[in-house]
């Protein structure tokens, strides 16, 4: 496993030594929280403190990158026209830059990675759509792990978000011939964000943003 390789891993409803053992059974040593906020009210023992102290126990490091990778944002300048956060916008914010930098540091001092944020489907979350989007376009090798302790690659999850989309996306005409299979995937990225993204005036309270 090289320096650009790192996971992601969703917290779901499960019970804390089995959240271990996905963790263990990767090698994990740091684990890097995306949770805007970094509480659940349905799983509290994944509430900072004591997922912190579990982790501490077993030797693992956990850190909170909400500023950095976190996709609740009230800022107009990252939000939409309808008032959506925009993920395209976070990804371009300095907060979003140094959360990459501080990633990389992390690897590059010999820490295995993961991400961590609720929802156990990386599809449905926006580990995979703001944030493994972004890194696999730097090199970076983002692998999923699934509940069931197996991994997607980011590309892999690219390919179901693309048939998810398939019927909404562009396709080459006589106007337009030069639609590639890279503008349907970024267009299907931008439908996702639409689909889950984060509203101030709404108030959606979804933990895996």
């Amino acid at each position: 496993m090289n320096t650009r390789t790192l996971f992601t891993v969703g917290h779901s409803s499960h019970p804390p030594d089995y959240f271990l053992e996905l963790l263990q059974h990767y090698k994990i040593t740091c684990l890097i929280d995306v949770r805007s906020v970094a509480a659940s009210a349905y799983n509290p023992h994944f509430n900072k403190e004591p997922l912190t102290a579990f982790l501490k126990n077993s030797g693992i490091t956990y850190l909170h990158f909400s500023k950095e990778f976190g996709a609740r944002h009230t800022d107009p300048q990252l939000l939409d026209p309808d008032g959506k956060v925009d993920f395209e916008k976070v990804r371009n914010s300095d907060h979003f830059k140094e959360g990459i930098q501080r990633l990389t540091q992390g690897l590059e001092n010999g820490f295995t990675i993961a991400l961590m944020c609720s929802e156990a489907d990386p599809l449905d979350c926006h580990r995979f759509s703001m944030i493994s989007s972004a890194l696999a376009e730097k090199g970076f090798d983002v692998n999923h792990i699934l509940k069931d302790k197996s991994l997607a690659s980011n590309e892999q999850l690219e390919k179901a978000l693309f048939k998810k989309f398939y019927k909404k996306l562009p396709v080459p005409t006589v106007f337009e011939p030069n639609i590639t299979i890279q503008d349907q995937i970024r267009t299907a990225y931008r439908l996702k964000n639409q689909e889950i993204a984060f509203s101030p005036y709404t108030h959606n309270t979804d933990e895996n943003l």
